[in-house]
């Protein structure tokens, strides 16, 4: 994997370029700037050290069939599931988005090369159903309750299935955020277009800081990750919405982001909302009534001091960079894995 992956990180690596052609031709709202930071992201992670630090020697008691299936909503999504399958020593049989059908499989063929052995494949949804004896599956709640009902239709017992439905991440401010805080809190909200788990979709501020400065970065941002050619329609409808009843919004030239300030309410993706608050109180029990729906709550390191230590907690910029041992929906993959029996 580690040989795969110092392969993978060489943006002229043959496997990849022909991985990310095919990926920015299919039906996403993937750029080339985001698919790169994506792989390269992901590949700096996969050293031999970083590997066995993740595993820590956890091993599966009985080895099983598990299928996985995999979101498409942001580039090379499901390589740690596919990581922890097989390095738990299950066979791994995945079904991919048809928005992203190509990067995972690309990269798991460059490891299978160094490594014939290993049990992975990729298949049609009915194949997967027809051999799991167990299910990871990623996506929208409707998705999550679908594959609860076909792994009850498949004999798959819930202690089987680890499903996880649709999730969002907000940050907090207080006004303190720095020149490089500013350039991290963009980079959380705008990658990926807004989609994700991981991307904030909801900025906490203090009622009495205005957003100028922080927009200017998100402009700043859009010069160096511009976004998809889809994005300015998409977030055209809302813009219209908002401005037809009067509410306060601002947004980038040629409408590659939308700002809006109002309630804790989550728009569309792209379109983040500017929350005020007059109490950091106010924050807590918004998140305190929210938190099973929330993947990440980002803030500047001293702020984050200030709120609680359960709640799962990143510094801005860290948002869309998950390390290896990240646990989606506070659930560690691994130990569901080991735990199969």
């Amino acid at each position: 994997m580690a040989r795969a992956a110092e392969s993978w990180s060489d943006p002229d690596c043959a496997a990849r370029q022909r991985a990310v052609e095919r990926t920015l031709e299919a039906d996403n709202r993937f750029t080339e700037e985001a698919v790169a930071f994506a792989i390269n992201q992901q590949m700096g992670l996969l050293s031999a050290k970083n590997l066995r630090a993740w595993i820590r020697g956890r091993h599966a008691r009985q080895a099983l069939t598990v299928g996985v299936l995999n979101a498409g909503n942001i580039p090379l999504v499901g390589i740690q599931d596919w990581l922890a399958v097989v390095l738990t020593g299950h066979a791994y049989r995945g079904v991919v988005s048809s928005r992203s059908p190509f990067l995972l499989p690309a990269f798991a063929s460059s490891v299978i090369r160094h490594h014939p052995a290993l049990d992975s494949a990729f298949t049609a949804m009915s194949d997967m159903w027809d051999n799991a004896d167990a299910i990871v599956a990623t996506g929208s709640d409707a998705t999550k309750s679908w594959c609860a009902g076909e792994a009850a239709r498949y004999g798959i017992a819930e202690s089987h299935q680890l499903l996880r439905g649709h999730r969002y991440s907000i940050a907090v401010l207080d006004g303190k955020e720095s020149t490089s805080d500013c350039d991290k809190l963009a980079e959380d909200i705008l990658l990926h277009e807004g989609a994700g788990c991981r991307s904030v979709a909801l900025v906490f501020a203090p009622g009495t800081l205005a957003p100028d400065r922080y927009l200017e970065h998100f402009a700043r941002f859009r010069a160096v990750f511009p976004c998809h050619a889809t994005t300015p329609g998409a977030l055209e409808m809302s813009r219209a919405l908002l401005k037809a009843i009067d509410a306060p919004h601002a947004y980038g030239d040629g409408l590659e982001f939308l700002v809006s300030r109002g309630d804790a309410v989550v728009q569309g993706p792209g379109h983040v909302r500017w929350v005020p608050y007059e109490s950091i109180g106010e924050v807590v029990a918004f998140v305190g009534n929210a938190l099973e729906g929330l993947q990440c709550v980002a803030g500047r390191r001293k702020l984050l001091s200030r709120l609680p230590s359960q709640w799962p907690l990143v510094e801005l910029g860290d948002t869309q960079r998950p390390e290896l041992d990240w646990c989606p929906d506070g659930i560690d993959s691994v130990d569901f894995l080991t735990g199969l029996a």
